[in-house]
């Protein structure tokens, strides 16, 4: 009976731990930018939305999950934007049907975090 306790806890940990879902985010220059504030808004911009305005592209961030949490997926990338002192994010790309046929319903979503520059661009 004891073996069966400890085989239902692992397995609901593990279930707990894949519902998580937590942002992963790669630093294209290594410098650490002062987070924004929380009513910060975050865009996600196509990139001819940016014609004549400057941005630098300070890294990318990631995050996985099942489709039926894409909204907080979405929450969870604008939060690590903000919190890594991003603007925006460009490029946002969303595959569907990753992780093999046990778990075709997760998503990847990811995009470049950019920064923007109060110059014009000529």
């Amino acid at each position: 009976m004891g073996k069966l306790k400890g085989l239902f806890l692992l397995v609901m940990g593990a279930m707990f731990l894949a519902g998580c879902i937590i942002p992963s985010y790669i630093s294209y220059d290594g410098l650490v930018r002062e987070p924004k504030d929380e009513q910060f808004l975050v865009r996600i911009y196509e990139e001819n939305e940016l014609d004549g305005i400057t941005y630098e592209i300070i890294g990318e961030v990631s995050i996985e999950g099942c489709s039926c949490e894409l909204e907080k997926m979405f929450a969870g990338l604008k939060e690590k934007v903000k919190k890594v002192g991003g603007e925006g994010i460009i490029q946002l790309s969303i595959t569907g049907g990753i992780g093999g046929r046990i778990s075709s319903d997760n998503y990847l979503i990811s995009g470049k975090v950019i920064v923007l520059s109060d110059e014009k661009k000529d």
